[in-house]
């Protein structure tokens, strides 16, 4: 696992500053503090930070291969290496080494751009051509690993993370309106948008080619939702654990202490189980609370650890939020505001004290239909059978009834009701709905986000084509919140503390089978992921597949309405503030009246512009950065 950056001219001339590389290189030192490494020649030079995971002391990079026509930096693991090594060995190649970065390689050389299509695992490189005066750029199919890249007077130049990018010098500062509107609708940017109009994510599942000057961006993956009617229950349940247990087998091949994170749902615990079933030594597990929530969830995540004999780490946590709030925001480099992200945060830090490498059990509600905003979607389209005129008397009396946070959520349960089923799901996947927007933003930000179509939700909808509207579901959450909100956030607090986060739900072979799972076998009544349960069954603790979907949450509400109430005020609200060009202060200000007098539940969209807020300040402080519209 390692961070990585770059540059390239597309003047052959004009040399490649190594300064300028190696202060983005310095920048991504907590991604890899093992090794570090910069190879330049001419108008190209590449860089990396290495945390050593697998063939500790020869995989060093930046690798090239005998010639030095083929040079490459690489973040990530390629679990079926071992596999793709032996293939190529019978063709005649050469290894030096017993790093899957040398895979990656000798795949290139190979295969050219092909070798993405024989590699499973999680991935982002960039690999310099020399014969073809070619820099080719890759992201894996899922987009679990980051690339940031932007291209200015014929010059590119990418990181793995933003923070990075910003320290080339080579990004201006004006913001994204469309992605300004993105972040108070969903709390992070949909790629391949960034905060910054000319820096871009490569989307997962896309290669860049920067040849001759010229970029081009092309996908070579995409997800195909092909239900099979053909398939039986008891088939799909052999199907899934079969491949599971071997995925788990694969991500658990590590040079170093590996353990899982543990938060007592479904999915965690089946990736623990199998890691019990595949390892001779106890599995080290690590979960974390609150002491003020969510303790009563944490009985499930010892159920789990006691059934499968684990290692268990449990840390019961009350974090500054003062001082972390501002710590997380360099590591994302733009704004994002999906609360998760903090215990994320602390249970990373707590795994990294014992563990290099820790596998996770995200992926799973995507492929198999976890998500209650789904299931939400789904109830209201049975309410909507209710005639039209019952259900206007309902919501004319819930417009007068007093508010509350319960009368709140039954008013955007009724309005649901009038939407279309598109609209419903895309209202539950939002924060500031549209009409909060409106009243949140400045002139000069409403007039710019007015003026610009971008609109990536609806992108991902149009792209479903066909498809049902449950299945139009699936396709969204994998293609957008799965990797610009849960995988970005796994990526970035796992990588904080220099720790390896692997998601063996998302292995090629479960992703590609999912697709074939027809929607009632993933969502079946009211119990989701029913295929998953059906598979792990017999050896999961009975209270573990009764209980609600589980997580690593934070009080959010009672945090702004206490702990962080006096902070906002003075960070968002206070005279120093640097939003009052870009928001309506009285909007914010009303907003934070009714939560702190319990009106309504606005823990999240305050925590949104918080995060907002302590980005801008990060931002100024970045080189050559001035912040525009």
């Amino acid at each position: 696992m390692c961070g990585i950056c770059g540059i390239m001219h597309g003047d052959r001339e004009k040399l490649a500053d190594i300064a300028l590389v190696e202060r983005m290189n310095r920048a991504l030192e907590h991604r890899g503090p093992d090794d570090s490494g910069v190879w330049s020649k001419g108008h190209a030079a590449l860089a990396m930070r290495r945390l050593s995971v697998i063939d500790l002391f020869r995989g060093r990079q930046p690798m090239s291969n005998q010639d030095q026509s083929v040079v490459l930096v690489y973040n990530g693991e390629i679990y079926n290496f071992q596999e793709l090594r032996d293939f190529l060995e019978t063709r005649g190649h050469v290894f030096h080494t017993l790093s899957d970065t040398e895979v990656v390689l000798r795949a290139y050389e190979e295969f050219g751009d092909d070798a993405l299509h024989h590699l499973n695992g999680m991935f982002a490189f960039a690999l310099y051509d020399a014969r073809k005066d070619r820099l080719l750029l890759a992201r894996d199919r899922i987009g679990i690993k980051p690339l940031f890249y932007t291209v200015r007077e014929n010059t590119l130049a990418f990181s793995s993370e933003l923070n990075s990018l910003l320290q080339s010098g080579l990004v201006r500062g004006a913001l994204n309106p469309a992605a300004v509107n993105a972040y108070f609708s969903f709390l992070y940017i949909p790629s391949p948008d960034t905060i910054f109009r000319d820096v871009y994510k490569l989307p997962p599942g896309h290669k860049l080619v920067f040849e001759k000057g010229e970029v081009s961006v092309e996908r070579y993956w995409k997800l195909e939702l092909r239900p099979n009617p053909r398939l039986t229950v008891p088939q799909a349940a052999e199907a899934f654990m079969d491949l599971l247990c071997d995925a788990v087998r694969m991500q658990c091949i590590s040079d170093v202490p590996l353990g899982a994170f543990l938060s007592g749902g479904i999915d965690s615990s089946s990736v623990v189980a199998m890691m019990h079933v595949n390892s001779a030594a106890p599995v080290k597990t690590f979960t974390i609370g609150f002491d003020d929530a969510h303790l009563d969830e944490l009985k499930y995540a010892r159920v789990a650890a006691q059934h499968f004999e684990t290692e268990h780490t449990e840390a019961i946590l009350k974090p500054d939020m003062v001082e972390t709030a501002p710590y997380l925001i360099r590591f994302f480099g733009e704004p994002f505001a999906d609360s998760s992200a903090l215990p994320m945060w602390l249970v990373a830090q707590v795994a990294r004290r014992e563990v290099t490498v820790a596998l996770s059990g995200d992926g799973g509600d995507e492929l198999f239909a976890g998500y209650t905003w789904l299931h939400m979607t789904r109830y209201v389209n049975i309410y909507r059978r209710i005639p039209a005129i019952l259900r206007y008397a309902v919501d004319t009396a819930l417009r007068v009834a007093p508010q509350s946070p319960l009368v709140g959520k039954l008013r955007r349960f009724s309005h649901d009701s009038f939407l279309e089923s598109d609209a419903v799901f895309r209202r539950r996947e939002t924060c500031f709905d549209s009409t909060q927007r409106a009243s949140l933003y400045g002139p000069e930000l409403a007039a710019l986000v007015a003026s610009d179509a971008v609109d990536r939700f609806q992108e991902h909808v149009d792209s479903a084509g066909g498809m049902s509207v449950e299945d139009r579901m699936l396709h969204h959450d994998f293609n957008m919140y799965l990797p610009d909100d849960i995988l970005a956030k796994v990526d970035r607090m796992t990588m904080a503390h220099a720790l390896e986060a692997r998601v063996p739900m998302l292995d090629n072979r479960i992703v590609d089978f999912a697709a074939t799972v027809p929607f009632g076998m993933k969502l079946r009544g009211s119990i989701s992921k029913y295929i998953v349960k059906r598979a792990v069954g017999s050896i999961m603790p009975p209270d573990l597949l009764k209980q609600r979907k589980q997580g690593f949450g934070i009080p959010i509400h009672r945090w702004m309405r206490e702990d962080l109430r006096g902070h906002f005020l003075e960070i968002v609200l206070g005279h120093e503030a640097r939003n009052t060009v870009l928001l309506n202060r009285r909007a914010v200000r009303a907003m934070f009246d009714q939560h702190i007098q319990g009106n309504d539940h606005y823990g999240h969209h305050l925590w949104a512009l918080l995060m907002f807020e302590h980005w801008l300040r990060y931002a100024e402080q970045q080189p050559g950065i001035t912040l525009s519209m």
